[in-house]
């Protein structure tokens, strides 16, 4: 039995070019009581051929299956490959609005079609409500293998696509004072002599940047190259899409490719959530930029990124948060030269590269500004000599002191102590097992001022003393964290 072509109406996008392509987003926030879903169209491998066996030529259309049901045009359509292929690379982001009430019900359908006849080669189908908010997605969509010769062709196609569900505000989460970092990545600031292809960028924070780089030399696929999820449909499984807080790899984001190739620009801006960690600045982590060229995304599999060209980091210090916090306006600083490390890059001097970057701390659920090219380059800027040639590691200007003698050397550090946040120390009559204190809460109920979680009883002297202050209870946390409760008492 040939398989039933579907018929559609949206025709291709005109290519974007260079110029088009590189708009930076000027918000990462939905119209108020919408959402919006981002789908970035990387690429697709083994495509099935068209009814009359000719290789198609390929453009994808995304909607809502409320759009679909009501066969309304869809705005969200790429452009279509320049010639006939299986193996088509888009690049192309597109994306659909919808009511925030309605994406519980509502699926975003993603449809290749083949431009010559306008015939649908084939769909994949994602729930919104199992898309995490504002989390990126990097998946790798497959078919599940059935019987019969156009199902068999259907499964060896893989379609990657980049997805990103945004909502109206940033959600805040208890134990952050910042809803997210922002970080906006300008270009390379000097012309290159040895690169021929434009670049895409992998960025990332990351909570220890040391052990990052020990899962790199590993070769654990989570921290290599970026790391894709792959969902086999038509259901695939909604643990595919939980997203572990805090991890160690952190959330790679993928730029689109800079041009031209000795010179290469983004004007991208990238979002970290502090959910996953990003605002919490330590003596560990870092943000952390690769470069790869963008050819190195073609060929079989669009998602095997070839070593990278090179590495920055920024180490996002406890001294470097507080100068962010420290200016006026925009809670922001700007380096306007950081170096790109391991690499064989050069620019017409001679030199390594370097790359201007701006970022700032976002406190705001509805924040009103984010970075452009215009207001991150009124920022303060960092000093380009306090950051370390191999690592980056921060130096405030104040203690670069000469260390020629005793007395200079025990005022640096004195004066290096001083500025390190001293964590408050908590009294002994507080130093309880967590076993005590959730099973004495859950018998003795709660004191003055909690959520109740049991039936109350006259207190005694043996009960605890119970405040908002002194009890440090994660919600998300709760639950797990009673199987697991040792019996102290």
């Amino acid at each position: 039995m040939g398989r039933k072509k579907k018929k559609v109406a949206e025709s291709p996008e005109e290519p974007l070019n260079t110029v088009q392509s590189m708009e930076p987003i000027t918000s990462h926030l939905s119209p108020s009581n919408k959402e919006t879903i981002m789908v970035t169209l990387h690429g697709a491998t083994h495509l099935p051929t068209c009814k009359d066996g000719s290789e198609p030529w390929p453009y994808v259309v995304v909607k809502t299956t409320s759009e679909d049901t009501k066969n309304q045009n869809a705005k969200a359509v790429t452009s279509v490959t320049s010639e006939p292929t299986t193996a088509p690379i888009w690049g192309d982001t597109v994306k659909v609005e919808l009511q925030a009430e309605d994406a519980g019900r509502e699926d975003v359908i993603l449809k290749v079609v083949d431009n010559k006849k306008k015939e649908e080669l084939l769909s994949y189908q994602i729930p919104i409500k199992y898309l995490r908010v504002f989390h990126p997605y990097h998946f790798e969509l497959v078919k599940a293998a059935q019987s019969g010769k156009a199902e068999e062709a259907t499964a060896k196609t893989h379609l990657y696509a980049t997805v990103v569900r945004k909502g109206s505000f940033f959600p805040r989460y208890i134990g952050s004072n910042h809803t997210a970092l922002e970080v906006f990545l300008r270009g390379v600031n000097e012309p290159l002599v040895n690169n021929r292809d434009p670049m895409v960028v992998i960025a990332r924070v990351v909570p220890n940047y040391n052990d990052f780089k020990v899962n790199q030399i590993k070769q654990d696929a989570a921290s290599v190259g970026l790391p894709i999820t792959r969902l086999s449909f038509p259901n695939p499984s909604v643990m595919r899409f939980d997203v572990p807080r805090g991890s160690q790899n952190g959330c790679p984001q993928l730029s689109k490719p800079g041009g031209p190739p000795e010179l290469p620009s983004w004007n991208q801006s990238f979002l970290f959530q502090g959910r996953d960690g990003a605002t919490n600045f330590s003596e560990d982590t870092a943000l952390v930029l690769e470069y790869y060229s963008s050819t190195s995304m073609k060929g079989g599999e669009p998602w095997t990124l070839s070593k990278p060209l090179g590495v920055s980091v920024l180490p996002l210090k406890s001294r470097l948060y507080r100068k962010m916090l420290a200016g006026k306006g925009l809670n922001g600083l700007r380096v306007e030269r950081l170096p790109i490390t391991d690499t064989k890059l050069k620019t017409i001097n001679g030199e390594a590269p370097t790359v201007d970057i701006s970022f700032q701390l976002l406190s705001s659920e509805n924040p009103e500004n984010f970075l452009t090219p215009n207001n991150s380059q009124v920022l303060p800027i960092l000093d380009p000599k306090i950051l370390d040639e191999k690592l980056g590691t921060i130096r405030e200007s104040w203690s670069k002191a000469t260390v020629s003698s005793t007395m200079e050397s025990s005022t640096s550090t004195a004066q290096e102590a001083e500025e390190e946040p001293q964590s408050p120390k908590m009294p002994h009559e507080m130093l309880i097992p967590w076993g005590t204190w959730i099973r004495k809460i859950l018998r003795k109920g709660p004191s003055q001022g909690h959520w109740p979680l049991g039936k109350p009883r006259a207190s005694s002297s043996q009960d605890l003393t119970l405040s908002t202050d002194s009890l440090r209870i994660f919600p998300w946390h709760f639950c797990t964290f009673l199987k697991h409760v040792p019996s102290d008492e």
